[in-house]
């Protein structure tokens, strides 16, 4: 996927173990960085829902770094990360026949788009940020006919969000996943999506002046069982403190994998 007017950048699904190892520790340093998470060994921020087959992870690539990462999370068996927070407001949408995913893992790499002129950085920032969002837009609303992007921000990210068209579903909370940083809870309807970016002529000409016709992710990428238990087991505790309906679902997604056999041998105390 190109980035209309930048030769120089490109966005890509993350296939590769060596695409996740950047994610994971970009997201682990822009985190840390922004006191949203604690330091760890491992350097590394890894959720268990991009453990899960149907989560993508898009990459924007400034030549070979990369520049920012954004995961897109469905809805499943294990529900969506920000359902911690805010279950009540997820389970009304569940009710009203919404189909919902939820974007996670958003991180700009700050190495690369440093700060200067306020005016300048934020507008660099905003930039990049759309060009994550448009490919999430269209694999969310074309390739697997979602009805709901949500997100769970800060509510000084309010106004960026907003000017993407998303709107508050919910207050704001304390987010634990986050270092207890305050959370509320946005999103956008793709039922009104269309109409409602018409109010902004060049966000619309930027998402939809090309629509994008996507790959589903599982025709470019599934966890190999070794790649699987390098970043689950081995580089984080994911499968040590997954929950048993984790562990279920888990099971279910690669039966091949032995999931409890693992769960078992990196936490032998779960038995």
């Amino acid at each position: 996927m190109g980035v209309p007017g930048s030769k120089a950048e490109r966005i890509s699904f993350a296939t590769s173990k060596e695409h996740f190892e950047e994610v994971f520790k970009l997201a682990y340093k822009e985190y840390l960085r922004k006191g949203y998470c604690s330091p760890n060994p491992c350097e590394r921020r890894i959720p268990i829902y991009n453990a899960l087959p149907e989560t993508v992870t898009f990459c924007l690539w400034r030549g070979e770094n990369l520049a920012g990462t954004a995961s897109l999370i469905l809805d499943s068996p294990i529900g969506l990360p920000m359902e911690k927070v805010y279950p009540d407001e997820i389970q009304v949408l569940r009710t009203q026949g919404r189909k919902m995913c939820e974007v996670s893992l958003l991180a700009l790499n700050s190495a690369l788009i440093k700060e200067g002129v306020f005016a300048i950085y934020f507008a660099e920032r905003l930039r990049c940020l759309y060009q994550l969002f448009k490919p999430l837009f269209w694999y969310a609303k074309a390739t697997i006919g979602y009805t709901d992007l949500c997100i769970a921000c800060n509510p000084k990210h309010k106004a960026l969000y907003t000017s993407l068209h998303f709107q508050q579903f919910g207050a704001e909370k304390v987010y634990e996943s986050v270092n207890a940083n305050p959370s509320i809870a946005m999103r956008l309807d793709f039922d009104q999506a269309e109409e409602r970016v018409k109010m902004t002529p060049g966000l619309h000409k930027l998402f939809f002046g090309t629509k994008l016709q996507l790959k589903h992710v599982s025709e470019n990428f599934r966890w190999s069982k070794e790649n699987f238990i390098s970043f689950f087991c081995e580089k984080s505790d994911v499968i040590k403190s997954a929950s048993p309906k984790e562990i279920d679902y888990l099971t279910k997604c690669y039966p091949d994998f032995k999931i409890d056999e693992l769960r078992m041998q990196y936490n032998p105390s779960a038995g």
